[in-house]
């Protein structure tokens, strides 16, 4: 049997003998040539020849101007680099790819070089970023239907969780991962069983075919001596002796022949054995995995029931208070803060109730109390609880409903659950003054008869390669990420398993951008009573006296402008928050000290940032449309922004968290829960710092940037504005727009930079440059007072007399005289 490193030597051969045809003649094909010489070298992990090849087709694919072998070469070189734990060069290689693949629009590349920037990011410790290609990656493997593009997802993804804590997905993936091996398994030994069977009856029959031929020539010849007469008998002693011959050759080829079929018949008993192994280790493994998730739905159930206690007493004690307190001017405030504490409770509580609901239908435990009844009325209910939050959001909610019976064998809670998940979705996606309709009616499907319910919603809609992911548990969809807040991928799955529970089903038409519809149908029973009213309203906007309304999103938080009119000398905070109730905690907590301007996504936070320049910002990790950490890396690069103190709040409390919070560029970094005073204390001392290093700059004559910056940025740049200011010192003329202008940012932003970095503004910080030179200058006796002025900038002596001044306590002349300058 030929070895596989033969074999790839045998390719070579071919691959050298086409490129020496082809010279001079098809430059593209010698080209594909050099390119499948490198992956030969690749598989025979020869890394070095590997990378020349591929580097040598590349350089005549980019001559012959063919991005798609650009794109193939490059995924092949960060393959190998990857290999050879050159992980800088690998995904230099791969991003070139990805970039060029996107442009052609070459799916098969783009699947290529995400999955390797993935797997780059695992390699290298950085799983958190491994997310965003392998989830880019798995609708276009799952469209293209690539087995091992669908394998390297689902360990990719199966991994990423792992590393990052979260198990249940790990397990999710990891699961996936395993049932499409087995299946790719078991596809390849059972076509190798029939090539090996195939080839056994073959050679058999071939066998066959040549005893039978000799036989008939044996024959024939016996014929022949009959006829020959006497002459015969020496002809027929001479074939006695060849057919003794033929015999024993033909026992021997026999003997050949058996054993090699005895060998095929030992490798198909081994490779049975094999699978015979191979299924009692997936048995045991699929054992494995049933006791682990059952060991999960029980940790959940008891979790869940031990949650509920708790909540129930905080709820009902929180509940009474709010009853007990009188509306006036003094309680306001704390039936605010009470209201909070009640409205957050209850969110948990709901999440909780689904965890269980979840737990109960993977143990077959949720078990329907159906009644046989016209939905309608549920219906109405259920949509008049969101009467208060569509008026709050000036959406227009109406419910549709048709005077024919709409009767329904069901569970009324259940149903329920079902339509308040999916209007609290709709409500999760729709935009300030959006529409949201409810409408149910009768169909006939294939002979049966269907109540069908519809949830129409204004929002961004839903990519169609997400339209059956959104039902997998734990799944949030990337599309319309910036126009929500984070779920938790329960509801849906939720409200599918529930419909199907009613022998019904649930499906999603939308298109990106045209908003979504959630068709729900269950089986139409017939009933004694039928309901002709036509009910069909537009739910009124709610009074302002409403006692309880659901909180409005935080994606459409109007923003005040920040309280800069008058003379408030207190610092600007910038508060990035996406949720409403932590959002006003912290507002409140921090208003006493700071003017406080909000913001409910990093995105307008940022602009928020560019725009007003604060003395500090607080964020949130985990928010819509633009997290934390890219927030706070924005904020870090931009030179307009990068001197800003940024403290960073949240819940993920690992220790690769919290660095790669402050590798990102982030000053503090803070959990969830926190202490409101370890805030207050942590603001302050920032704040403080930078006071500390004005102070310092305005008296120090020689100062260094690296003395007065917290930050290599900001160091960089004020060494760059002070060399400005240096070489235009005797320039009596340069004023604070022409510096502007030289150091690339508008005169205003160079003030508020400044007055942050040096507590000084820009046409004060250049007089004050000109004062410290001057003092060094008089401090080295290098010439007389007037002409140190002049030499500095300075047209009027007076000026300058009275300027050095205020800057060091006495006039120049008395300075000059001193024998050593202050420090």
């Amino acid at each position: 049997m030929q070895s596989p490193w033969e074999k790839y030597d045998q390719v070579l051969h071919y691959y050298w003998q086409s490129f020496r045809e082809s010279a001079g003649v098809d430059a593209r094909n010698q080209a594909g040539v050099l390119a499948n010489i490198g992956v030969i070298y690749q598989l025979k992990k020869d890394n070095t020849n590997a990378i020349s090849y591929l580097n040598k087709a590349r350089s005549r694919f980019a001559a012959l101007n063919e991005p798609m072998g650009l794109v193939i070469c490059d995924n092949d070189l960060g393959e190998t680099y990857s290999r050879m734990k050159q992980y800088d060069r690998a995904e230099t290689s791969v991003q070139r790819a990805l970039q060029a693949a996107t442009q052609l629009g070459y799916t098969p590349g783009i699947i290529s070089s995400l999955l390797s920037l993935g797997e780059i990011r695992l390699q290298t410790g950085r799983a958190d970023e491994s997310f965003q290609f392998f989830n880019k990656g798995l609708p276009l493997v799952e469209a293209l239907k690539q087995q091992q593009g669908r394998l390297r997802v689902y360990k990719g993804l199966a991994t990423a969780h792992a590393q990052t804590g979260d198990y249940a997905n790990a397990y999710q993936f990891q699961s996936r991962w395993v049932a499409l091996k087995d299946s790719v398994f078991n596809e390849k030994n059972t076509k190798k069983i029939a090539g090996v069977q195939a080839e056994y009856e073959s050679e058999k029959k071939q066998a066959e075919i040549e005893l039978l031929k000799k036989d008939q020539r044996v024959a024939q010849l016996w014929r022949n001596a009959v006829g020959a007469g006497l002459l015969a008998a020496l002809i027929i002693a001479a074939l006695v002796v060849s057919r003794q011959r033929l015999k024993i050759r033909n026992d021997q080829i026999l003997l050949t022949q058996g054993k090699v079929v005895a060998e095929k018949n030992q490798q198909l008993e081994t490779q049975t054995h094999l699978l015979e192994n191979q299924a009692v280790v997936l048995t045991t493994q699929a054992r494995q995995l049933q006791e682990l998730d059952e060991a999960k739905t029980r940790f959940f159930t008891n979790v869940t029931h031990e949650f509920r206690t708790p909540l129930t007493l905080i709820i009902g004690t929180l509940s009474e208070k709010l009853h007990l307190m009188a509306e006036n001017e003094e309680t306001i405030i704390r039936r605010a803060e009470v209201s909070v504490m009640y409205r957050n409770a209850e969110r948990l509580l709901h999440l909780i109730t689904q965890l269980l609901d979840l737990s109960k239908l993977e143990s077959g435990r949720l078990n329907l109390h159906r009644q046989t009844d016209d939905i309608k009325p549920l219906l109405n209910g259920v949509v008049s609880l969101f009467s208060s939050l569509a008026g709050q959001r000036h959406i227009r909610l109406s419910v549709q409903l048709s005077p024919e019976s709409l009767s329904v064998s069901h569970d009324a809670d259940q149903l329920e659950k079902v339509v308040t998940n999916l209007l609290a979705n709709a409500f999760k996606f729709t935009p300030d003054g959006g529409e949201i309709t409810v409408q149910a009616t009768p169909v006939q499907l294939d002979g049966h008869g269907f109540v069908q319910v519809t949830v129409d919603d204004t929002g961004p809609g839903i990519a169609p390669e997400q339209a059956d992911l959104v039902f997998e548990r734990f799944y949030q969809g990337e599309a319309s990420r910036a126009d929500r807040q984070p779920g938790t991928g329960v509801g849906l799955s939720l409200v599918k398993e529930i419909i199907e529970l009613h022998q019904g089903t649930i499906r999603i038409d939308s298109e990106p951008g045209a908003g979504a519809r959630f068709v729900v149908r269950l089986p139409f029973v017939a009933s004694d009573t039928s309901d002709k009213t036509v009910a069909s309203l537009v739910l009124p906007r709610p009074r302002q006296t409403d006692r309880f309304f659901l909180a409005a999103s935080p994606n459409h938080l109007p923003v005040a402008p920040p309280l800069i009119q008058g003379h408030d000398k207190r610092p600007l905070l910038l508060l990035v928050e996406d949720n409403d109730d932590v959002r006003t905690f912290l507002r409140d907590l921090m208003q006493p000290i700071y003017r406080v301007l909000e913001s409910a996504n990093g995105r307008q936070g940022l602009q928020l940032a560019q725009d007003y320049l604060p003395d500090l910002i607080i964020s949130d990790w985990m928010m819509p449309d633009m997290d934390g950490i890219d927030l706070c890396y924005h904020i870090k690069i931009d030179e307009a922004t990068s001197h800003i103190p940024f403290i960073l709040l949240t819940a993920l409390s690992s220790q690769d968290k919290r660095l790669t919070g402050l590798q990102t560029g982030a000053d503090e970094y803070l959990t969830k829960p926190f202490d409101a005073r370890e805030l207050l204390i942590r603001s302050q001392n920032l704040i403080a710092t930078r006071r500390q290093l004005h102070e310092r700059f305005s008296r120090d004559i020689r100062i260094q940037p690296k003395d007065i910056t917290v930050t290599s940025a900001d160091e960089k740049f004020l060494a760059r504005v002070m060399a400005i200011v240096e070489v235009n010192l005797g320039n009596a003329d340069f004023t604070a727009e022409q510096f502007g202008q030289e150091v690339g940012l508008s005169r205003m932003q160079l003030h508020r930079k400044l007055v942050v970095l040096t507590g000084v503004a820009a046409s004060d910080f250049i007089r004050l440059m000109r004062l410290k030179r001057a003092a060094q200058l008089l401090e080295g006796r290098t010439g007389s007072v007037s002409e140190i002025a002049y030499s500095v900038g300075f047209n009027s002596l007076s000026y300058f007399a009275k300027c050095f001044r205020e800057q060091f306590g006495m006039l120049p002349t008395d300075y000059q005289g001193k024998t050593s300058a202050p420090v």
